[in-house]
């Protein structure tokens, strides 16, 4: 995919600083245009105070709206030094609707932004901001975790379900990785529901080893016909089997092996289709260990 143009979400925090800096290297790498976008709170009149309070309350927007222009110029003269052509997006609204908002108009592939939840328990504080985004978003979306860092993902995972959004997040990881590392793929692979019964009708009546042996071997056909679409990345593609409820294989694999991407295709669209952006893509988000990257199909 041809990336022309990157937005990256500033709210000024530490996390959103470490998105601007892999926007910036995804920005650089693809001679992309990178728009930084911050979205301003909405400061209408409230109701049922007095003329003093209002005052106040004026004083103090105005002083939060004047730092908030002087980091917004820092950072947006950091990345001119860089070479990178930048424009500055800042508007009233929820952040979520600013981003998709700037990001149709701009027809962006890509919208960037930090997660304040990193590790441990705080890993599951995904934001509503984040978790916004990916459901409205009509490009692709990449949550940056971890420590800031200006260079493009060296070891990736795709989550595949042989679906096509699946394939188009193995092509979309390719915009954003080191040239030629391995492409680690992971299939989480299920037996069909009701098959738990073949344990205690016992494997005399219900030889379960069967259905498992077939599943396996429709799951093996898929994943050679997957490899073969994609014969050009100019990356290994390295498949990994594994039975499980997929979005805890997801998260497990890419912390037992230390990933520091993991791609996943949405299902999900518009209007209410978004809700059904799919538990799998949403849980992946919000539990991963690493950055991720999440690809509308």
């Amino acid at each position: 995919m041809a990336i022309t143009t990157i937005l990256a979400g500033l709210d000024l925090s530490p996390s959103s600083d470490g998105a601007l800096e892999r926007a910036i290297a995804l920005a650089e790498h693809h001679k992309a245009k990178l728009v930084i976008v911050h979205a301003q709170a909405d400061d209408a009149p409230i109701a049922h105070v007095d003329n003093d309070m209002l005052q106040q309350l004026g004083e103090v927007t105005a002083a939060v709206r004047a730092e908030e222009a002087r980091q917004l110029a820092d950072r947006m003269a950091m990345v001119e030094a860089r070479g990178v052509a930048a424009d500055l997006v800042s508007r009233v609204g929820p952040p979520d609707e600013v981003l998709s908002a700037v990001a149709t108009e701009l027809a962006a592939e890509l919208i960037v932004i930090g997660t304040h939840g990193h590790t441990g328990v705080s890993r599951f504080l995904l934001g509503s901001v984040a978790s916004s985004t990916i459901r409205h978003a009509q490009c692709d979306v990449l949550i940056v975790r971890g420590a800031a860092k200006r260079a493009l993902y060296e070891k990736p995972l795709v989550a595949t379900d042989f679906s096509p959004a699946s394939s188009k997040a193995i092509a979309h990881t390719v915009d954003v990785i080191v040239p030629n590392v391995p492409i680690d793929v992971v299939h989480a692979w299920q037996l069909p529901a009701g098959s738990w019964g073949a344990t205690i009708l016992g494997q005399a009546r219900f030889p379960w080893s069967t259905v498992r042996d077939a599943v396996l071997t429709s799951v093996r056909a898929q994943s050679d016909k997957m490899v073969a679409e994609h014969p050009d990345t100019g990356h290994l593609l390295r498949v990994e089997l594994v039975q499980g409820p997929p979005a805890s294989v997801i998260t497990h694999l890419a912390e037992q092996a230390g990933h520091d991407l993991i791609a996943i295709g949405a299902h999900g669209r518009r209007g209410v289709r978004r809700l059904l952006l799919g538990s799998v893509a949403e849980s992946t988000a919000r539990h991963s260990p690493c950055s991720v990257l999440v690809v509308h199909g």
